[in-house]
C-alpha cells in the first residue's frame, strides 16, 4: 500500500534539507504520523542525530511509537521509543523519540542545546495547546540562539498554515491532499436476521450488521458501502 504522504515525500526532503522550519498539511490516514518520521531517519542532513516527535497525549505518544517500531519488524525502545509521564521505552540504539508536550520541554529545559538531536516534529498541531506552544517558542529559541543545524517540521490535517506564517514569517508549506473513495448508501427495508425476540435483539441482528460494516468496508476494493435499515431496534440504531 502506498501511502499519500509519500507522494510529496521528495519536497519534504528538499525543503527539510535548505530550510529550518517546515509545515506539512496532510489529511488523516495519509501516513504523516507513522509511515513519514521512518522515511526521514536516514536523511544526511541529520548526521546520525536523533529525532524527536511530540504528541498531544500519552496514549497516542505510545501507540504511534508501537506502530513505528511494529512497521520496522523490530521490538518498541530499539530504533523507535517513546518517553511519556511515569513510562520511558528506549536505549542506546533509539534513533527516533516519540515524547509528549511536558517531557519535551523538560528536556529542552536540562539541555537547553538539544545535543544530538537533529529533528523536532510537532504531530497534531492543530491541537493547540499551552505546552505545544511553549515547546514550539524554546525549540525555535534554541534553533536560533545554539542550533542552527536543528529542523523543526510542524504537521497537521486541518492547520491554518497561513495564520501561522504570519507568525513564524516566509516558511516551506508542504501538502498532502489525500485520497478519496466513493460511499454508496444501501437502504432495506427490513434488518436481515432481526426478529422481535430477545435474542434477536441482541445477537442475530448485531451479528449481521458488525459482519456487513467488516467486509463492506475493508478497503480492498477501495469502496466502502454502509447498510442502513429501518428497522427500530435500538441495537440497530447503534450501526447506522
Amino acid at each position: 500500500m502506498k501511502f499519500p504522504v509519500l507522494e510529496v515525500l521528495d519536497d519534504l526532503q528538499v525543503a527539510l534539507s535548505n530550510n529550518p522550519l517546515v509545515i506539512l498539511q496532510a489529511p488523516p490516514g495519509a501516513g504523516k504520523s507513522t509511515i513519514l518520521p521512518l522515511e526521514l531517519m536516514n536523511e544526511s542532513w541529520l548526521k546520525k542525530q536523533k529525532m524527536l516527535m511530540l504528541e498531544p497525549r500519552r496514549l497516542a505518544a505510545k501507540s504511534v511509537a508501537q506502530r513505528m517500531a511494529s512497521l520496522r519488524g523490530e521490538s518498541i525502545g530499539d530504533s523507535v521509543g517513546y518517553r511519556v509521564r511515569f513510562d520511558t521505552r528506549v536505549s542506546d540504539k533509539t534513533i527516533l523519540e516519540v515524547v509528549t508536550e511536558g517531557i519535551l520541554t523538560r528536556m529542552i529545559q536540562s539541555d537547553n542545546s538539544l545535543e544530538g538531536v537533529g529533528l523536532v516534529i510537532f504531530d497534531e498541531f492543530h491541537e493547540r495547546s499551552l505546552q505545544a506552544d511553549l515547546a514550539l517558542a524554546l525549540c525555535l529559541q534554541v534553533q536560533q540562539v545554539l542550533r542552527p543545524d536543528l529542523r523543526i517540521l510542524i504537521m497537521s490535517a486541518t492547520l491554518d498554515a497561513e495564520a501561522l506564517k504570519k507568525s513564524l514569517g516566509e516558511i516551506p508549506v508542504i501538502t498532502s491532499e489525500g485520497k478519496q473513495y466513493p460511499i454508496r448508501a444501501t437502504t432495506s427495508k427490513n434488518c436481515i436476521g432481526c426478529s422481535e425476540s430477545a435474542s434477536g435483539r441482541s445477537g442475530r441482528c448485531v451479528g449481521f450488521l458488525a459482519r456487513g460494516g467488516r467486509d463492506t468496508t475493508s478497503g480492498r476494493s477501495g469502496r466502502a458501502t454502509f447498510f442502513r435499515s429501518s428497522c427500530t431496534h435500538l441495537v440497530c440504531r447503534s450501526f447506522l
